[in-house]
């Protein structure tokens, strides 16, 4: 029975990608490209069996996902790819006010949600459209966009036409400002009843030795990828480099922070790992550990 691999379009997880077609090469195997929102929905319908998914909907559907180990998205700081754009200087300034949310993200969006409800104690409006930055801006106060598109408006730090040149405030650095933790936007997170099916594949080494080979090559990564943004492949470089792609215990303990104050009736062992070699289940936060200085 095929495995159909989801992929999220976005230069963040072509490290994790890197020749994996090759490696699966002969493998009863395909793949589906798509924005977050559009994999967290095919991943809980069935309709793909493993992708990088948005880590609050892995854990709002814990009961028929698993989470491979040692994968993620993650950053310590400044992502560059989660941005909120806006016209008040202080984030705290939006009480009351219209933002607008990026319909791409599920994980993104409840954290500008957290941060201004535990954070800057403030209750935007809020509005759900699609990503176009000067649109949401001309009919909003402030705007969250994702992926690409974001590294895009963040490093050219474009004005809107009659309105000037928004403030950016990158929502990694200011979970890092409030917490002193990494902040996990994306789990590898594969459907339950396949598990039997993937551990036949062969496709979580794949991805492991994927991972591995791809974060030596990120220049080539970068310099294949910058044509396709129109940006200089030094800054995406150092983007791909800022990247946390190991999920490791401190990474796990940021995101059982996070999981607690936005799903806090989940319980902390319902999110499961998968271990492949031993084909078992075991909870993800067992292997969570306090800031590291």
């Amino acid at each position: 029975m095929t495995l159909t691999i989801g992929v999220i379009d976005y230069l963040n997880v072509q490290p994790v990608y890197y020749r994996l077609q090759e490696r699966l090469a002969g493998r009863d195997v395909r793949f589906v490209y798509g924005v977050p929102t559009a994999l967290n929905r095919m991943l809980i319908d069935g309709e793909i069996d493993l992708a990088p998914i948005s880590a609050i909907e892995t854990a709002r559907h814990a009961d028929r996902l698993a989470v491979i180990p040692d994968l993620g998205i993650a950053t310590l700081g400044a992502v560059k790819t989660v941005l909120l754009f806006s016209w008040m200087p202080d984030p705290a300034e939006l009480d009351g006010c219209t933002v607008a949310l990026t319909d791409h993200s599920a994980t993104s969006v409840e954290l500008l949600k957290t941060l201004c409800r535990e954070r800057y104690g403030i209750a935007p409006r809020w509005r759900v459209t699609p990503q176009n930055l000067e649109e949401m801006l001309t009919r909003a106060s402030g705007a969250l966009l994702i992926g690409d598109e974001a590294l895009i408006e963040g490093s050219l730090h474009r004005g809107v036409a009659r309105r000037g040149v928004p403030h950016v405030f990158d929502l990694g650095d200011e979970w890092l400002k409030w917490t002193g933790l990494p902040f996990v936007f994306a789990l590898w997170s594969v459907r339950r009843d396949r598990l039997a099916d993937l551990a036949a594949s062969g496709i979580v080494p794949a991805l492991h030795a994927a991972k591995a080979d791809g974060l030596q090559h990120l220049e080539a990564i970068a310099q294949g990828y910058a044509p396709r943004l129109n940006l200089p492949p030094g800054l995406l470089t150092k983007y791909l480099r800022d990247l946390r792609y190991d999920l490791t215990g401190w990474d796990l303990a940021g995101l059982e922070r996070f999981l607690h104050l936005t799903v806090p009736e989940m319980a902390p062992d319902a999110l499961l790992a998968w271990q492949d070699e031993r084909q078992t289940l075991e909870p993800l936060f067992a292997a969570a550990l306090a800031p590291a200085g």
